[in-house]
């Protein structure tokens, strides 16, 4: 499924496959990747290794709490509605930048929206994040192929949202469930604790969404592997992902992941994903 490289400094992966970055798969990515980080990819018009792994761990998030709090497939309007596309560019001098080879493409709460949305602040502390990089192997030809694409300017398309005022007013059943976890004390270092200590990664492909992995679901094709994290390793793990995270060993499992009555009461509606 995949090659650690050899001798060469920069990537040369062989056809068929891509390259991509450890920390992307500590934030959520899994092997293979599933539908939504593909369809990050054709929207942004972006290579895996584009991502920042603060956008891996927005979109890994993001899914978690669709699928596992909010017990919805994930929803692509809901998606835009809350987020955006930035470019990251390396600094120079004073006013100067320049691009980078890979992690360019950031994606960010829209301002307006963080009243709606949990809080998610995620780590400032990414150094050597691109010490890790290997070649994945693209089965299908699901992801796009890589190029060593570098991101020169940002896309009008990576700060569109869902314009038409009747689907946001759709959206609104959404973000009052969103505002109600948050109300009630989610956060993204709780949602990180909870797919870690599942074993599953929020951005694999899967058979099973998270609100249909009940005890007896069988691991095979839902989780990395059948036993479940301790709750210590778990929360261990969150500290690489987000900024300030909960002291207490406690804080991590008191809003479960599997929503209780109250929080949203349309677990069949469909997605537009």
């Amino acid at each position: 499924m995949w090659i650690a490289p050899k001798s060469e400094t920069t990537p040369n992966p062989l056809s068929g496959y891509v390259v991509s970055l450890a920390r992307l798969h500590e934030r959520g990515c899994g092997v293979p990747d599933g539908k939504f980080i593909r369809t990050l990819c054709h929207h942004y018009g972006v290579e895996l290794h584009n991502f920042a792994p603060n956008a891996i761990s927005q979109a890994a998030v993001f899914v978690a709490i669709c699928e596992g709090y909010l017990g919805i497939p994930v929803h692509w309007d809901l998606w835009r509605h809350l987020f955006r596309g930035e470019l990251y560019t390396e600094y120079v001098s004073t006013g100067v930048r320049r691009p980078v080879r890979a992690r360019d493409l950031t994606l960010q709460l829209r301002g307006p929206r963080k009243d709606v949305y949990i809080p998610c602040k995620m780590t400032t502390n990414n150094s050597e994040w691109d010490q890790g990089w290997f070649y994945l192997r693209n089965d299908g030809a699901r992801l796009p192929a890589y190029s060593g694409k570098v991101l020169l300017e940002k896309q009008d398309a990576w700060g569109y949202g869902v314009s038409p005022h009747e689907r946001q007013a759709r959206l609104e059943v959404y973000t009052d469930a969103l505002h109600r976890l948050a109300n009630k004390g989610l956060t993204a270092a709780i949602v990180f604790a909870n797919f870690h200590r599942r074993r599953v990664p929020p951005l694999m492909e899967r058979k099973l969404p998270l609100f249909q992995m009940t005890g007896d679901t069988p691991f095979k094709g839902t989780r990395m592997v059948e036993e479940f994290l301790s709750d210590g390793v778990s929360a261990q793990r969150v500290g690489w992902a987000v900024s300030q995270p909960p002291s207490n060993l406690a804080d991590y499992w008191r809003v479960s992941m599997r929503p209780d009555e109250g929080y949203i009461q349309v677990v069949n509606f469909v997605s537009r994903l």
